[in-house]
């Protein structure tokens, strides 16, 4: 028919609705839109948590970093000895002033050669390098420590802090050990005033322990195996962070069946012994009593009889 044109039909609601949702699907550039809401938060969430564990991770290394890096140095004397106290990462020229205090006292100050102390000369004494020597270090003498460096312009170059720990040599250890029947125990002990590290080891093994407990002017500390028989080296070590000492046993205890045994023949061994004294004496006496009667001597293995 002339005047009319060919129409597509409209198409309905519902497929309008069902393509846009699609097209939302396909073009979105949000994550969501590809996952179920549930899946999706949970995917969130996992990835929240990933973050605040790395960041947390990271807050406790830079803080173990810092705290490492601001830790002032240690330096460890032994009684009765000198000590030498050197200025860390620095090296001092002749124009340079040093100071170095004590607990904020004044210890000694100088440039070049020319050194003023301010307390006992023959105590301590300042090198040319800045290096504090202190003699006939005593326990009184642990301290904080720091040495101030100004240059020829009065301008502050280092300012450092020494933790200057004063210890006595260790004594030797001793290792004791108890066998009965109900116990077996093996203590390591030493005598000192100070409390040392005590460490015990049996073939080599180190063993778990408590303490070191201190009594009557000992520290020691006790091991008590779980086995019944015990034959094994021990070795008993004590030490500081100056010095180390050690001891050695070889420690056998037997089990209650062995002390039985042992102690059933110790039994019967001093049994004989007096049976047999007893029966010496009977011999002598009725030896001695013919000897009186002047009958000559009949032996008899009974001195009952006459």
């Amino acid at each position: 028919m002339e005047g009319l044109t060919a129409t597509r039909p409209l198409p309905s609601p519902q497929l309008l609705q069902r393509k846009a949702a699609d097209h939302r699907r396909t073009s979105s550039p949000w994550p969501g839109a590809f996952f179920p809401a549930g899946q999706f938060a949970a995917m969130i969430l996992k990835m929240n948590f990933r973050g605040i564990f790395l960041a947390k991770c990271l807050v406790v290394l830079f803080s173990c970093v810092k705290g490492s890096a601001d830790e002032d140095p240690k330096v460890y004397g032994i009684q009765n000895s000198s000590v030498f106290l050197n200025i860390p990462d620095f090296k001092v020229e002749k124009q340079q002033e040093i100071t170095w205090l004590k607990n904020s006292i004044h210890l000694t100050k100088g440039k070049g050669s020319n050194v003023k102390y301010y307390k006992d000369r023959k105590k301590y004494e300042m090198f040319t390098n800045g290096t504090l020597k202190i003699d006939c270090l005593v326990e009184e003498d642990s301290g904080n420590y720091k040495v101030i460096v100004y240059n020829g312009m009065g301008s502050l170059q280092v300012e450092k802090n020494l933790l200057l720990s004063i210890q006595e040599i260790v004594s030797k250890p001793e290792i004791k050990w108890i066998c009965s029947q109900k116990l077996i125990k093996v203590i390591c002990e030493v005598k000192q005033k100070n409390k040392p590290a005590l460490y015990l080891l049996q073939n080599n093994t180190m063993l778990s322990v408590n303490g070191p407990i201190y009594t009557n002017g000992t520290w020691k500390i006790e091991y008590p195996p779980k086995a019944r028989i015990l034959t094994a080296k021990f070795q008993c070590e004590v030490k500081n962070d100056v010095s180390k000492r050690t001891d050695d046993q070889e420690i056998k205890c037997s089990g209650p069946q062995d002390i039985v045994l042992i102690g059933s023949i110790a039994g019967g061994s001093v049994i004989f012994i007096i049976f047999l004294a007893l029966l010496i004496y009977c011999i002598r006496k009725k030896r001695a009593e013919r000897y009186a009667q002047g009958k000559p001597l009949k032996f008899s293995c009974c001195c009952l009889t006459t």
